[in-house]
């Protein structure tokens, strides 16, 4: 596991590997050697229930910068209002359910994706039948 460390000191910060069941007490600041404590804001990113995935920007579910507006106009057709990057076009995603509608209207799926992820649609036709 590891654990982010801020001494009350300095502010010198660390990032120490530790097997859970060893004790955090004893770490000294490597610069000014005064006492350190655990900096639980920076380990979880700053939030309280996630480690700041959201929201997350997507390149490969984004467009070109110059196809903002289309792009951006499609999602609100398809129910999914999905904002860009002005800069580099990369969607960005509010959730993990936004990201999930989005990929879903637009064809995209996530191949390393897990359970609730959007995943490819399998064509369900029979071998050998002829669909006109």
């Amino acid at each position: 596991m590891i654990y982010c460390f801020i001494c009350n000191n300095c502010g010198d910060t660390a990032e120490i590997s530790r097997p859970m069941r060893e004790s955090h007490k004893g770490l000294r600041c490597f610069k000014c050697g005064k006492p350190m404590r655990r900096d639980l804001i920076a380990e979880h990113g700053g939030t309280k229930d996630t480690p700041g995935t959201w929201p997350m920007e997507s390149d490969a579910a984004g467009v070109n910068p110059v196809q903002i507006p289309k792009a951006r106009a499609y999602a609100r057709k398809m129910g999914v209002p999905t904002e860009f990057n002005p800069k580099t076009g990369a969607a960005i995603f509010t959730s993990r359910d936004h990201r999930k509608r989005h990929c879903e209207a637009t064809g995209l799926y996530d191949r390393n994706g897990g359970y609730g992820d959007a995943a490819p649609k399998h064509n369900m036709r029979k071998r050998g039948t002829r669909h006109g």
